[in-house]
């Protein structure tokens, strides 16, 4: 399963799982769209659908127990979806078997030191109402351990390989 970043599409992951088609013949891809155009959202919402499409995209194309193992690859923001939708798909936790994310901001933007960044941040979150980049700046709350990334840094996803990966990860 591939996800795909910020104010991006599946048609932006077609390359990586093109690659990996060629590597491994056997393997089904879903490129998710559950979350085109809809990045500006908030972060939960997006790992919510895409539990569901990846649990309906299961349902349809592996019957019964075709299902081998199952793995999830995120580019920048879709990394934290994959994070926020791991939960939602305990039912799986037996054919979990790889995640891996590609320049995803799980320690959020918080730092930075450019004034234009800063510039192009404020104008997405002020007039576009854009609550992942709030929750991306740790922003969406007053105490740190209140915001959003502090929150999924500690949820109990019930799979073996989960926190062994994200400390490699984070």
């Amino acid at each position: 399963m591939l996800s795909h970043g910020f104010q991006a599409n599946s048609k932006d992951v077609r390359l990586l799982k093109n690659n990996i088609s060629l590597i491994y013949k056997d393997t089904m891809i879903l490129c998710a769209s559950s979350n085109e155009e809809l990045t500006d959202g908030e972060i939960p919402d997006m790992g919510i659908r895409l539990a569901d499409e990846v649990r309906n995209y299961i349902k349809q194309w592996c019957p019964g127990s075709s299902l081998k193992r199952l793995s999830f690859i995120g580019h920048s923001l879709g990394g934290l979806i994959i994070r926020a939708a791991l939960p939602y798909l305990e039912e799986y936790k037996d054919k979990m078997h790889m995640f891996m994310t590609l320049a995803s901001p799980h320690l959020g933007y918080m730092y930075h030191s450019s004034s234009i960044i800063d510039a192009g941040l404020w104008v997405l979150k002020t007039w576009k109402k854009n609550v992942c980049l709030t929750q991306l700046t740790m922003s969406d709350a007053k105490k740190l351990e209140d915001t959003f990334l502090y929150k999924l840094s500690t949820f109990k996803v019930p799979f073996a390989f989960s926190v062994e990966m994200l400390k490699l990860i984070i």
